[in-house]
């Protein structure tokens, strides 16, 4: 698989509870909306035009990098665990149609993104951002110890959670008045992550499919992360 280009804005538990995980992600929409109340959110957030273009720039290209290095380690995890486990295997054919964010609908054609405005591509990136945050999370704790993890795969998903909560604390400082919308879409899409299961399943033909399918999807999902943010950087920065 090729190397992804360098980030430029120029030329365009052992046991899932989903009614447990709906609420969690009931209790975080409701606090934010408390937090939000009386308008305080909107009039706490900085105004992006009042901001000089060398200070856009930096913002853009440090988002970028985030999102660059999140969509780099998405490939190194995939990489390694395809040449392990799934040379010869039929994993990858409908790997993608059932992500865990499909519901998202977040677009893959080139044209819809050079269409997008800046309210949409800061929605997008913040929604797959919230939609990865559990499956990394347990990639890393519960997952690490298992035969199909292997230390590369570990040390790259930490960096991807790294660098996941730090671009999502970017986007989410600069474009705070989408928080609750995008939060809302999430709650009503049911947006929540179910495959902890599956990756511990004794049966090793359900687990490395489902090993598959999740390193396949963040893959997918993290390239749709890294194309958005280089387009929102080029809108941020009138540099399309």
């Amino acid at each position: 698989m090729p190397m992804a280009p360098a980030p430029s804005f120029r030329g365009h538990q052992w046991t899932y509870n989903p009614v447990r995980g709906s609420c969690l992600l009931l209790l975080l929409v409701m606090s934010n909306l408390l937090l939000c109340q009386g308008n305080s959110c909107l009039s706490s957030c900085p105004n992006m035009i009042d901001l000089p273009l060398e200070s856009l720039t930096v913002l853009a290209l440090n988002a970028s990098r985030l999102s660059h290095n999140i969509f780099k380690h998405s490939r190194i995890m995939f990489n390694e665990f395809d040449v392990k486990y799934a040379q010869g295997q039929l994993y990858y054919i409908n790997a993608t149609n059932s992500c865990h964010s499909n519901s998202l609908l977040t677009p893959e054609e080139r044209e819809k993104v050079l269409e997008a405005n800046i309210k949409d591509l800061s929605k997008w990136i913040l929604m797959l951002l919230y939609s990865w945050n559990r499956p990394l999370y347990h990639l890393v704790t519960d997952l690490q110890s298992m035969k199909e993890v292997s230390d590369t795969i570990v040390s790259s998903a930490r960096e991807s959670v790294k660098n996941l909560l730090e671009l999502q604390a970017l986007i989410e400082r600069q474009f705070c008045q989408i928080i609750v919308p995008v939060r809302r879409k999430m709650l009503k899409a049911r947006i929540y992550w179910c495959g902890l299961p599956s990756l511990e399943s004794s049966d090793e033909d359900v687990r490395l499919s489902a090993f598959y399918k999740l390193f396949k999807c963040l893959h997918r999902d993290s390239r749709k992360v890294d194309t958005y943010m280089k387009m929102l950087g080029c809108r941020i920065t009138n540099m399309c």
